[in-house]
């Protein structure tokens, strides 16, 4: 059955008026009675009573017109999400990330200077926890992923690329006291307010360090957020201090000291991309990402 004669079918069932049918759907009134009646001989009954006067629905016309509209909805609706589907993967470069503040301040700059270079290049971002990132990965949602390498340990069919190295630090709001020193042991905390991260948006060096802290202070004030960008904030507004890698937070350093932890790892960030026929797009992109000087 014709979408454009239901379509006019929905508007004349709800006007009950030829001419103002034909004037929203830019039709002429001939046209909009032939689209009634090429639906009216597919079904095999009368979709409205016409005289003089008025134009009403049928008792078949108005079940008709309930069931269809809810048919038609759920088509356009379809419509719509698959050609956000199709966007999605006609986009040259499909980037993950977990929204942490570096990727939220330096991400936009790095493709503006990306897309100069390369202005034909169509980029789609997605943003989850570093789990469901790595999956997307994996199931080719995505093409690459921002992520630390200690990530990927249990994950062999993905391909690390170092960008910048790094280590633990704190967050520590200004006029802490704890905001005046230059190193700070893992036995500072106690009587803080400690801002971590809950399993799921945590690589695996962050929550051995977190779990580290927690036995070892089992009465320590804790608070748990989902995401890096909810605990730069709350320290920013002197509602605790984190822990978490030098290179993730990038806000606003006026109001929090970022101070390294005597804590000996070895941290690094960068992107993921699979292991055999990665995008060509990820590839280049990745290649172009290690000569960017945001990372020196």
């Amino acid at each position: 059955m014709n979408i454009s004669h239901l379509k006019v079918f929905i508007n004349l069932a709800e006007t009950l008026n030829f001419s103002l049918t034909a004037k929203a759907m830019n039709l002429t009134q001939s046209a909009v009675s032939q689209a009634i009646k090429s639906i009216e001989i597919e079904l095999g009954f009368s979709l409205f009573k016409r005289t003089k006067r008025q134009v009403s629905l049928t008792k078949s016309g108005a079940l008709f017109y309930r069931r269809v509209t809810t048919v038609l909805s759920n088509f356009d609706k379809a419509v719509i999400d698959s050609r956000e589907v199709y966007q999605r993967e006609k986009s040259t470069l499909t980037i993950g990330t977990t929204g942490t503040s570096f990727e939220s301040h330096a991400l936009p700059l790095m493709i503006k200077n990306y897309r100069k270079a390369y202005p034909d290049v169509k980029i789609y971002l997605e943003y989850f926890n570093h789990n469901r990132l790595k999956q997307h990965l994996l199931n080719k949602e995505c093409d690459l992923i921002f992520t630390t390498q200690d990530d990927l340990y249990d994950t062999p069919k993905i391909a690390f690329t170092k960008l910048v190295g790094g280590y633990f630090c704190a967050l520590v709001p200004v006029g802490n006291e704890l905001s005046q020193r230059s190193e700070l042991p893992l036995d500072s905390f106690e009587q803080q307010n400690l801002i971590l991260l809950n399993d799921n948006w945590c690589p695996p060096e962050q929550l051995k360090l977190q779990r580290l802290l927690q036995n070892s202070y089992p009465d320590l004030e804790t608070t748990f957020v989902d995401n890096v960008a909810v605990a730069n904030t709350m320290v920013e507004a002197g509602l605790g201090i984190t822990v978490m890698p030098n290179f993730i937070s990038c806000t606003n350093r006026q109001l929090f000291k970022m101070i390294p932890l005597d804590y000996s790892v070895d941290l690094a960030y960068g992107t993921g991309t699979l292991v055999q026929l990665p995008s060509d797009a990820a590839s280049d992109f990745t290649r172009w990402l290690v000569k960017y000087d945001t990372f020196a």
